[in-house]
């Protein structure tokens, strides 16, 4: 890794080497963080799939047709189509992170009194999950390659945001009394980084 220093003109040398000196902890801090991120990605053989959180064999049983089949035990999935190739398996992705998500909605909504109005499974860049403030709930297909307690933390998050909508002592509280070990679940996100 390279740390590049974008500075005017006008700097001399003496006072670059201030400017270092000065955020030399700051530079060093970045640093790791950024090597940690590169030294935690999983990298996953060409016939792998990362699902909740383990990496999983892909097999292709044309008979299944545009079926699939989870061997939790073996650590295989089997499909009718190549979810290999072709934009297949970001598809595949989406519709059974929405298959898992809503399962987990609907459970933890009934379970602890939430109400929520829409939700959406999305391409999301930056963000796990986000509740707008008329309820709407909408979730990073990615999840669904992170482990099953992650996606659980995600959406109790996302469903004491339909109470409290910032981060607030109270919120904090909340996610703390549905999700005792959510600061885990929060440091393991920061690591998390699927490669598609």
């Amino acid at each position: 890794m390279r740390v590049r220093v974008v500075l005017p003109l006008d700097f001399s040398q003496a006072d670059i080497d201030v400017l270092i000196e000065r955020k030399a902890v700051l530079i060093q801090k970045r640093l790791a963080f950024f090597r940690g991120r590169r030294d935690a990605r999983i990298q996953l053989r060409p016939d792998a799939i990362l699902y909740l959180g383990e990496v999983y064999t892909f097999r292709l049983l044309p008979g299944l047709r545009r079926n699939f089949a989870i061997n939790a035990t073996g650590k295989t999935i089997f499909s009718g189509i190549n979810l290999l190739e072709d934009g297949a398996l970001d598809r595949w992705y989406r519709k059974e992170a929405k298959r898992v998500i809503m399962e987990r909605l609907a459970h933890f909504a009934e379970t602890n009194h939430f109400t929520y109005n829409r939700v959406f499974i999305r391409d999301q860049k930056t963000l796990w999950g986000s509740c707008s403030g008329e309820r709407n709930l909408s979730f990073n297909w990615r999840l669904i390659q992170s482990p099953l307690d992650i996606i659980d933390y995600i959406v109790l998050h996302e469903l004491v945001h339909t109470k409290i909508l910032r981060h607030t002592e109270a919120f904090w509280a909340k996610v703390e009394a549905l999700y005792p070990q959510h600061q885990q679940a929060r440091a393991w996100l920061k690591n998390f980084h699927p490669d598609q």
